[in-house]
């Protein structure tokens, strides 16, 4: 009952910790879409790339309490089985002394003891527990490969900018100046062409 206590408490800190993650983000959009609105891209990558920092480091944190848990769990699973052999090993030489003391050889017992059977069902929701920790663990690693391309996209986008991007209303004016520059001439008033010439 410890055990199943202690693990409930890890499980209760990781559901704590996943809505700190889920606020962090929710904050993390707010403060971008103003930075936005206020101050212009630039300023935006600055907020987001500090936000993802951020979550980086509170889903390493989340990771790492998911290892802990997803590893208590499997030693609980390995546990289980070990007490399951033994049930097994404690039925076979019961059955043997058995059959000792009525002066028949002994015998592996292969077919599973009512404990043995019990054991395997009470592990099943151990086990399947180990392996949703897991894919959410895999799920971490991906969402961590995600952060990181957005990441060096955001830098990326830096550099372009800092390599000499106009803005757009520079852009504009530029256009305007060429457009005024380049004036169409008017067309030549047309002689209607003969039939001659047109054949």
């Amino acid at each position: 009952m410890d055990k199943v206590a202690h693990l409930q408490g890890k499980i209760t800190s990781l559901s704590e910790r996943l809505t700190a993650v889920r606020n962090h983000l929710v904050e993390t959009a707010a403060q971008t879409v103003n930075a936005f609105k206020e101050k212009g891209k630039a300023e935006m990558c600055k907020v987001l790339q500090k936000g993802i920092t951020g979550v980086k480091s509170m889903l390493s944190d989340y990771r790492e309490r998911l290892v802990d848990v997803m590893t208590d769990c499997e030693k609980t699973a390995n546990q289980i089985d070990s007490i399951g052999d033994e049930l097994k090993q404690i039925g076979n030489s019961v059955s043997n002394v058995g059959r000792l003391l009525a002066g028949k050889g002994t015998k592996e017992v292969s077919d599973e003891k009512q404990g043995v059977g019990m054991t395997r069902i009470i592990n099943m929701p151990v086990k399947k527990a180990a392996k949703n920790l897991r894919k959410k663990i895999d799920g971490i690693d991906k969402a961590f490969e995600k952060l990181d391309r957005l990441s060096v996209s955001l830098d990326a986008g830096k550099e372009a900018e800092k390599g000499g991007r106009v803005s757009v209303k520079d852009k504009l004016s530029q256009m305007k100046e060429k457009a005024g520059q380049r004036k169409v001439p008017e067309p030549d008033k047309v002689k209607p062409k003969s039939k001659e010439e047109c054949l």
